[in-house]
């Protein structure tokens, strides 16, 4: 693979190996049937972006052909999937306390949309890319506006899912009850963490840490995967 720098790097590693794991979900799920079962539909359009998330950060990280920029800003329309996503997942996760009205779910999308629209538009989204091959990073400078806009959509959609797990949390009993308090604090973790080093840190162009996010969803997906297919064995 010439277009990859060698050695990746231990932190490059990590990624890939987070990749695998869930691309490996993915195929797992997928063979489990998404078609009538809305959780697993959600969980694997979820752990697709995780994946997405991941191939788009190593190969912005890694390529050394001018396709690493394309990667480097479409980690945020996938970043955007997983907050929408992990919306829905724990919406219906493991049963559903709320229906959705036809404009709330337009409320929850378009902004989505509009968002992953201007990411590639021209000093919109990112007015400036830089690459450094030697020690597979990039730094990207932001329209401020934007970014803030992007930022306080992604926070708002991860705390309403935390919000949806507080309450079934609250009320349910037994494995059940035990495995929603381990996911509500692996994603609050996963969004403490991933809000400083993949929002802040990225608001004053140090991308040096963005690959900490992919690790802590890694820890999401695998929490949910065994609440999913095990928990109800239990």
């Amino acid at each position: 693979m010439d277009f990859l720098i060698s050695p990746l790097g231990w932190k490059n590693w990590l990624v890939l190996i987070s990749v695998l794991i869930n691309l490996s979900m993915v195929v797992f799920i997928f063979s489990r049937g998404i078609k009538k079962n809305k959780i697993n539909l959600y969980f694997s359009l979820f752990t697709i972006s995780t994946f997405l998330w991941g191939v788009s950060l190593l190969f912005g990280r890694t390529m050394i052909i001018s396709q690493w920029q394309f990667w480097a800003y479409f980690a945020y329309i996938a970043a955007l999937a997983i907050a929408l996503f992990l919306f829905y997942f724990t919406l219906h996760f493991p049963y559903q306390i709320k229906a959705l009205k036809t404009w709330q779910h337009l409320l929850v999308i378009l902004p989505a949309i509009f968002l992953s629209s201007i990411i590639y538009v021209k000093d919109y989204f990112i007015v400036k890319a830089i690459q450094d091959i030697a020690n597979t990073e990039y730094v990207l400078w932001h329209n401020k506006f934007f970014y803030i806009l992007y930022s306080i959509y992604f926070l708002i959609m991860v705390l309403f899912s935390l919000h949806f797990l507080w309450i079934k949390y609250k009320n349910s009993d037994g494995i059940l009850k035990r495995g929603l308090f381990w996911l509500f604090v692996t994603i609050l973790l996963g969004l403490i963490f991933g809000t400083y080093f993949d929002l802040i840190l990225c608001y004053f162009n140090n991308f040096h840490y963005i690959w900490v996010g992919q690790i802590f969803t890694l820890f999401i997906n695998l929490a949910v995967f065994y609440l999913i297919f095990f928990t109800k064995e239990k």
